[in-house]
């Protein structure tokens, strides 16, 4: 049987090109090795810019194309990846079978184009949907043309599928995890089964037709899951559906196994995408060890880029990680409010990741620590709070405007309250779907440039950047000397720190002209800004970790002399 697997383009204003690699796919490639296979990943290939969808249009106004400024937003919306018209080009129509992978809600727009597109170019094929977004929404897929859908994970139901297609008469009842139509064209539901062991899976394959090759820091990147599923059941996420809520771990030996496979194909980068890394201590204190004691002399460059729980983290497992080859933290704080983390039930809360960061720090860790801007009931001046009580804490703040996500309890309960937009589109984190008396657009989107603000002040501090301020003439700011990108980068955002705490306005700029930066005003909250630069709060470097209060650091950087 030839079979395609295929990853969709995306739409948006942004992506994380290392983050693509179409790790589900290559997980169910890899039981299907008496099958023809080929991968098409149709994210690849340049970027282009397209026409923001009418449904975005009310957050145009905060995105701007040709800023310069350290602490603008999104530039543009893109397609990422091939135009319908390319696709419709490539896309070959021998194929038995078409294996679409679908990853969010709001990204559904190009799987149903994808589907639509199938459907004519081989009528007689069978369109299988499977991901996060067809779990949850499997109806949506039958809707636009989709024959069967997976829910959950996939490599025991597609093998048994596909021996069901080939037969006469296809036994699909007992398949788990499937859904499907029956003679009178009724969507019937499988029960969702988990994997119970995950060794019995084979490896991801990285060697099937059509697999693009990732880097990360120049070095070949592949991605580990070494974990499933998450006992936790946090108000924003829906991992427990498409994962399942029990959690299962790999042995330590299954890992080390596949990492030394993959090490032979040459990979040197890894990243550990499970949704609960270290959710069980000793295990994962042993896979750590077992990495160090196995590859340490490899110079192996680890990330965990989805995160790692910090509940379990501590100065025994942060020495092992580092031994091990992990040099970057990414740590969900989402709020510092303990009442906030109970309500929407974190597994962790301040006290812990105050440890968890200070220990991290003093072992030379690279610390990002995430926060989420208007979650229900937030208020801004709470959310400000927040983001100044992570301030003097040697972290990257890496704020995520609040977004909706089906199957979630708070989807469900803005759902209750009428606050779902009519479009999927306007389900993501750019367009800050629910608005609120407490936080609105214009809050959520000052608190984010105030986090990149803050993210700019850490890297002067870091780089000890003693600069004389570009000149300001016009309402532009002009750069009089020859300097390259990163140096003009400084020099603008020192002139609009300098702009922003000496006159009150929070600018950005347009397209350069010559050496001359035109400024453009912001749309902020005048409310939020004015606590922000009128308030005395600490910060620090992240290299750098030594702390200063903003008048301090006003008056080192940009000679301000205020009181």
């Amino acid at each position: 049987m030839k079979i395609y697997l295929i990853q969709p383009p995306i739409e948006d204003f942004y992506t994380t090109p290392v983050r693509n690699i179409p790790q589900g796919l290559l997980s169910l490639a890899a039981g299907l090795n008496q099958h023809e296979l080929r991968l098409l990943d149709l994210r690849t290939g340049k970027p282009r810019k397209i026409e923001l969808p009418a449904e975005l249009k009310p957050i145009r106004q905060f995105y701007r194309e040709g800023d310069a400024s350290p602490f603008g937003l999104y530039k543009a919306y893109y397609r990422f990846g091939l135009s319908a018209s390319e696709i419709r080009q490539v896309l070959p129509n021998d194929g038995d079978c078409y294996l679409i992978s679908s990853l969010f809600t709001t990204y559904a727009a190009t799987t149903y184009e994808l589907i639509r597109l199938i459907g004519e170019i081989a009528p007689r094929a069978n369109i299988i949907v499977g991901g996060p977004q067809a779990t949850i929404q499997p109806d949506e897929m039958f809707r636009e043309g989709a024959d069967f859908v997976i829910r959950g994970e996939g490599e025991i139901a597609l093998p048994l599928l596909l021996q069901a297609l080939e037969s006469a008469q296809p036994a699909l009842k007992q398949i788990p995890n499937l859904s499907w139509c029956d003679d009178t064209g009724q969507i019937r539901h499988n029960p969702v089964n988990n994997i119970a062991n995950l060794d019995d899976l084979p490896f991801a394959n990285y060697r099937v037709t059509g697999m693009p090759s990732y880097y990360f820091q120049k070095r070949p990147q592949a991605m580990i899951i070494s974990s499933r599923g998450c006992p936790h059941r946090c108000a924003f996420c829906c991992i427990h559906q498409t994962m399942g809520g029990d959690y299962r771990v790999r042995s330590v030996e299954n890992v080390l196994a596949e990492m030394t496979t993959k090490i032979a194909q040459g990979f040197r980068s890894f990243d550990f995408e499970d949704d609960h890394l270290g959710g069980a201590r000793d295990w994962f204190l042993a896979l750590l060890k077992g990495i160090q004691r196995q590859f340490g002399n490899l110079n192996l460059s680890l990330q965990a880029m989805n995160g790692i729980t910090a509940a379990n983290l501590d100065e025994e497992i942060l020495t092992a990680m580092w031994q091990a080859g992990f040099r970057s933290l990414n740590l969900a704080l989402v709020t510092p409010s303990e009442a906030h983390q109970r309500h929407i039930r974190r597994p962790f809360g301040t006290e812990k990741y105050l440890q968890v960061a200070e220990t991290a720090q003093r072992l030379g860790f690279f610390i990002t620590t995430y926060l989420i801007i208007g979650l229900p009931g937030d208020r801004a001046e709470d959310l400000l709070a927040a983001i100044l009580f992570l301030a003097p804490i040697p972290t990257l703040i890496g704020p995520s405007l609040f977004y909706l996500v089906p199957g979630t309890a708070t989807f469900r309960l803005c759902a209750e309250l009428g606050q779902i937009p009519s479009s999927a589109l306007c389900y993501r984190s750019a367009f800050f779907p629910v608005e609120s008396k407490g936080c609105d657009r214009t809050a959520a989107m000052t608190l984010f440039r105030i986090c990149r603000i803050l993210n700019f002040m850490r890297e002067v501090s870091d780089l000890d950047l003693k600069s004389d301020c570009p000149k300001i003439v016009n309402d532009g700011i002009y750069i009089d000397k020859i300097s390259t990108g990163c140096e003009r980068r400084h020099l603008i955002g020192l002139g609009l720190l300098r702009l922003l705490f000496e006159r009150g306005i929070l600018c950005g700029t347009r397209r350069k002209e010559g050496d001359f930066y035109p400024l453009q005003k912001e749309i902020y909250n005048p409310g939020l800004i004015e606590q922000f630069i009128r308030g005395t709060w600490q910060i620090s470097g992240i290299r750098r970790p030594a702390k200063m209060t903003n008048i301090e650091f006003l008056d080192k950087y940009l000679n301000l002399g205020l009181e």
